[in-house]
C-alpha cells in the first residue's frame, strides 16, 4: 500500500526512546512553558456554555477568526482555522498538488512537510539552503526549478530546523519569480514570533504583489499550546472555498473548547511573551556557545526559533551520529538527514527546554565530542 512509504515520525519515536533510556531529550520542540493561567481559565468557563459540546463553524468561530484577523491586520474572510499548523499545510498541498506536480520544498525544512506531499502524490523538488556563518537561500536554484514546471514552493520562516529567517529581499525575489514563473508559495510562518536580532518579515507583507500566497501559523509554540492543536491558514479568497472543502474532509472542525482557549490566548494578557522571549534568548546564549566551544562541531548563527542546526566533521551518517548520543552520552537530538537535502552531517538541538536540562543535556554533547 501507498501509506506504508510514509515515514515514520522519528521525532516522536526518539522521544519514546529517550524516556525509556533516561536520556536527556534535546530532540522534540516542545516549550518548557505551561499554557498561560487566563487560557485554561477561558476553557474552565466554556465547560458552562451549554452549546460547547455542538459542532463550532467548520471554517472557525467567527469570533477567533476576527481575533487571527485583527491580528494579522487581514481580511477575516481569509481566514481558515485549522487543526494546528501541520493540518494546516496538508490542507494547502492536498488543495493545490495533483499527481505529479513538482512541489519546491526549501531544505532542511521541518520534517512533516514531506510525507504531506508524498500524500498528493507530488513529486519532491528538494531546494537546499547555503550554509555559512548564517543560512541564506539559493534564488538560482528557486528560479531553475521555477523554469522547470514547479507548481508550489515550501518555505518554513522563520526555519525549522536551521533558525534561518528570510530577509526582505528574499522574500521580494520570491515573490516576483512566482509572479514571473506562475507558482504558489507556501509559507509556514510557526515561529514568526521568535527571532532574535533580525525582525521577522511575513509572506502576508507581499499580499498585494501576488494572487499566489499561502500563510499557515499555529497557536502551539507561541501560546505554549501544542495539546490544543490550533493553527490557522490564510489563503486568498478564492482560494478558500476549496481549501475549507479539504479540511472539512479531513477533520470537519477544530474542537470548540480548543478555539476558546484560543480566542483566550489572542485577547488576554500578552506579557507572558516578553519573559519567554528573554528566556529563549538566554537559552540560544548557552547552546551557541556551547557549540562553538566544543571542537569538531560548528554551529551557524540562529537567527529565529528555538533550534540549533549543528554540523560536525566526520563522515558519519547523522543517523548513526545521534544513535551514539542516544545510547552512550544519554542526550537525544534529531539527525539531520530527516530534514532532507542539506541535512546530512547535521543534527538538530532544540532548546525549548528548561535551562537546568539544557545546561545538561549541552555538558552530555561536549564530552561525547571531546
Amino acid at each position: 500500500m501507498f501509506a506504508d512509504t510514509l515515514p515514520e515520525s522519528v521525532i516522536k519515536r526518539l522521544s519514546i526512546r529517550a524516556r525509556e533510556l533516561g536520556a536527556v531529550n534535546l530532540g522534540q520542540g516542545i516549550p518548557s512553558f505551561p499554557t498561560p493561567a487566563h487560557v485554561i481559565q477561558a476553557a474552565k468557563a466554556a465547560l458552562d456554555d451549554p452549546g460547547i459540546g455542538v459542532y463550532p463553524n467548520f471554517l472557525g468561530e467567527i469570533a477567533l477568526r476576527e481575533a487571527i484577523a485583527k491580528k494579522l491586520n487581514h481580511d477575516t474572510r481569509n481566514i481558515l482555522v485549522t487543526v494546528g499548523a501541520m493540518e494546516g499545510t496538508a490542507t494547502a498541498i492536498l488543495s493545490l498538488v495533483e499527481n505529479g506536480d513538482r512541489v519546491g520544498i526549501v531544505t532542511p525544512d521541518y520534517c512533516n512537510h514531506f510525507p504531506q506531499v508524498m500524500l498528493a502524490r507530488g513529486e519532491i523538488v528538494p531546494i537546499p539552503l547555503c550554509e555559512g556563518e548564517s543560512w541564506t537561500m539559493d534564488l538560482t536554484l528557486i528560479e531553475r526549478e521555477a523554469k522547470r514546471g514547479m507548481k508550489l514552493l515550501i518555505i518554513t520562516n522563520p526555519s525549522n530546523p536551521t533558525g534561518f529567517v528570510a530577509s526582505k529581499s528574499e522574500l521580494q525575489a520570491l515573490v516576483t519569480l512566482a509572479a514571473e514563473y506562475d507558482f504558489w508559495i507556501l509559507a509556514d510562518e510557526t515561529y514568526s514570533y521568535l527571532t532574535y536580532d533580525t525582525p521577522h518579515t511575513s509572506l502576508l507583507d507581499y499580499w498585494n504583489q501576488s494572487d499566489r500566497l499561502i500563510v499557515v501559523r499555529s497557536f502551539s509554540k507561541e501560546y505554549a499550546m501544542t495539546g490544543w492543536r490550533v493553527g490557522y491558514v490564510a489563503p486568498r479568497e478564492d482560494t478558500l472555498k476549496t481549501f475549507a472543502n479539504v479540511h472539512d474532509s479531513l477533520v470537519g472542525c477544530v474542537p470548540k473548547i480548543s478555539q476558546r482557549a484560543a480566542i483566550a490566548a489572542l485577547s488576554g494578557p500578552q506579557d507572558f511573551q516578553t519573559q519567554h522571549h528573554a528566556a529563549y534568548v538566554r537559552r540560544r546564549r548557552m547552546t551557541m556557545d556551547a557549540v562553538n566551544k566544543t571542537a569538531g562541531l560548528m554551529l551557524p548563527t540562529v537567527v529565529g526559533a528555538y533550534y540549533a542546526f549543528v554540523r560536525y566533521d566526520t563522515d558519519r551518517p547523522s543517523v548513526d551520529i545521534s544513535e551514539d548520543l542516544l545510547t552512550k552520552a544519554k542526550v537525544a537530538v534529531v539527525p539531520g538527514t530527516y530534514f532532507g537535502q542539506g541535512g546530512e552531517g547535521h543534527f538538530r538541538i532544540s532548546f525549548a527546554v528548561d535551562d537546568a536540562i539544557l545546561a545538561d543535556g549541552l555538558k552530555r554533547l561536549q564530552q561525547f565530542f571531546s
